[in-house]
């Protein structure tokens, strides 16, 4: 395959989660990551479908979901999650894990998976909770020296 057929990618947009209220996630997202200000909010009457774009200040996107019917999803672990193929848990990156992670879980994050060192040595990561079992990654990324 040449180079001229791989499309550009500008960069990842956001992630996007089904939730069981919007208006509860709307303000956890707020309240527990900084998630403000909102970029778009929109329905799809024929769906039953009430959607929202939340950006925190560092520019990072998530679009919430809420549909009439959708079924609850639970992944308290993050290894069993690990079990199932798809999307399982989305990442935001912290200068201060410790810190992040205290200051979460105290906003009201589900403790999960407390910080701990990756695998390669230096990076560290831990994991939180949302109110619907969505997993969420926190990572240091420290150099490698």
């Amino acid at each position: 395959m040449s180079s001229n057929s791989v499309p550009e990618v500008l960069g990842f947009d956001h992630a996007a989660l089904s939730v069981s209220d919007l208006e509860r996630s709307h303000r956890f997202y707020a309240d527990v990551f900084g998630f403000n200000r909102v970029e778009d909010d929109f329905r799809m009457p024929d769906h039953g479908l009430h959607g929202r774009v939340l950006i925190n200040p560092a520019g990072v996107r998530i679009e919430l979901f809420e549909q009439h019917g959708s079924q609850p999803h639970q992944r308290l672990d993050p290894t069993v999650a690990a079990m199932q193929q798809g999307w399982f848990q989305f990442a935001l990156s912290t200068k201060d894990i410790a810190a992040s992670y205290a200051r979460v879980v105290a906003a009201g994050a589900a403790p999960l998976m407390a910080p701990r060192t990756a695998p390669d040595g230096h990076t560290l990561f831990a994991f939180v909770g949302d109110p619907d079992g969505n997993l969420v990654e926190l990572l240091e990324r420290r150099p490698v020296t």
